[in-house]
């Protein structure tokens, strides 16, 4: 059961309220699995040519491996830093579920613009992606789309979000 009260969530802010005005005013962490590396790559490249500030933290090899260790690394130092986060796997759903389970980080799969949008304006700090599921050209535009509406959030959600985080997330 959700409890809530109106006093509480009005005292709650969470690490996802972000003022961000310059690109480089934050750092976006990006990791991948090995179904994600060339994603990965060429999505560093492009957002470095932005000049964004960009932190790799996934494999740089096909070989495979644990994309958990590499999310909960992700979003450890997302929650830490006050930043965003960009997962690639194959389907992008084990990285979103693992992302999850760290406390403070809200992740969303997205495999469209509209989901990005909203990502970004329910506070999500994470997203995940799937290198099988949208082309690498969605996969930029998708990017794009959330770190281009990630200063229209919703507050309200976001206080009801954090409210039940507080109440629920088992210690």
């Amino acid at each position: 059961m959700i409890k809530s009260t109106n006093n509480s969530i009005n005292k709650i802010r969470t690490i996802t309220y972000y003022q961000f005005s310059k690109k480089n005013q934050y750092k976006i962490y990006i990791g991948n699995d090995h179904a994600g590396l060339e994603y990965k790559n060429i999505i560093l490249e492009n957002l470095k040519e932005q000049q964004y500030n960009i932190i790799n933290k996934g494999t740089n090899t096909k070989q495979s491996c644990d994309y958990n260790e590499i999310a909960i690394d992700l979003c450890q130092d997302v929650f830490r830093n006050k930043g965003l986060g960009i997962l690639i796997c194959g389907s992008g759903v084990g990285m979103s579920i693992m992302a999850n389970k760290i406390k403070g980080i809200r992740c969303g799969q997205i495999n469209d613009y509209y989901s990005a949008k909203q990502a970004a304006q329910i506070g999500c700090n994470v997203i995940a992606l799937g290198s099988r599921i949208v082309g690498i050209e969605m996969a930029k535009q998708i990017i794009q789309t959330y770190l281009n509406s990630i200063q229209n959030k919703h507050m309200d959600i976001n206080e009801i979000i954090s409210q039940f985080e507080l109440d629920n997330f088992i210690k």
